[in-house]
């Protein structure tokens, strides 16, 4: 009975402990496996996809806003840059019709109308013969000297007539203009130099007949040429004279005209 009581005992430890060593080997077969040594991490990102979509959609909308400003920027920043001449005057003849005004004679204002010939020899350099007529009219000092003062006409010594001049032109400036926003106008700047001669008309106390007289004249030049089309150009200019007066010193008459200019060929 002894040995018979023992041996239950003896089977029932066996048993438990077996279970619970069945029971262990379960819960490590069952556990994940460690990364091997070495091995790269999984991504989080990859782990969680509400995270994901939200790091998609943050980048698409970064890119539709890069874009948006690139387009805002580049109209705000569009610059027209002047890529070709509209005329080309290398080789070409022009005309020029103008009439003007020279204000600046205390005793006559004059009113110069004349032609202009001209060949460019470049787009930047050119000659050209100038030659006007000058009508006159008196100003109103000399009016107030005749009536009030009872001065005499003969005392004006000397009126300007006519001249004729050739000149030397350089263009060194040509762009564009935008009037009142809607059109961009091409024009160029010019200067020159040249000479010629001035034809006068003379009187003095002795002898009040006219006397006509002409002799040598300079001048220097400022102007614009407004393009309209390959043929047809606006031209305003600025000239300063300079000859000798009657009896002695220097005239300096200053001219402003306006011009229509053609281009031939």
């Amino acid at each position: 009975m002894y040995g018979m009581s023992k041996d239950p005992l003896l089977f029932a430890t066996i048993a438990a402990f077996l279970c619970v060593g069945t029971a262990h080997a379960q819960d490590t077969g069952t556990a994940a496996a460690p990364a091997p040594e070495g091995a790269p991490a999984a991504d989080a990102a990859s782990a969680d996809p509400a995270g994901q979509m939200t790091e998609a959609s943050a980048t698409a909308a970064e890119k539709d806003l890069e874009a948006d400003l690139s387009l805002f920027w580049g109209k705000r920043r569009e610059v027209s840059v002047v890529q070709k001449r509209l005329v080309e005057k290398d080789g070409r003849f022009e005309a020029t019709a103008f009439f003007g005004t020279i204000p600046n004679d205390d005793f006559i204002v004059y009113f110069p109308v004349g032609l202009r010939l001209g060949y460019h020899i470049s787009e930047q350099f050119a000659v050209e013969y100038s030659g006007a007529y000058a009508i006159q009219k008196p100003s109103g000092l000399t009016g107030y000297l005749e009536d009030e003062l009872g001065l005499k006409t003969a005392q004006i010594q000397q009126k300007m007539n006519h001249y004729h001049t050739v000149d030397f032109l350089w263009a060194p400036f040509y762009g564009k203009i935008s009037l009142l926003g809607t059109k961009l106008t091409h024009f160029e700047t010019y200067v020159g130099l040249g000479g010629g001669f001035v034809f006068t008309e003379t009187k003095t106390e002795t002898n009040p007949q006219p006397q006509s007289k002409q002799g040598p004249a300079g001048n220097a030049l400022l102007g614009f040429r407004w393009f309209i089309n390959d043929y047809v150009n606006i031209r305003t200019d600025y000239r300063h004279f300079f000859f000798e007066k009657f009896r002695g010193g220097v005239s300096i008459p200053a001219e402003f005209s306006l011009g229509v200019g053609v281009m031939f060929p």
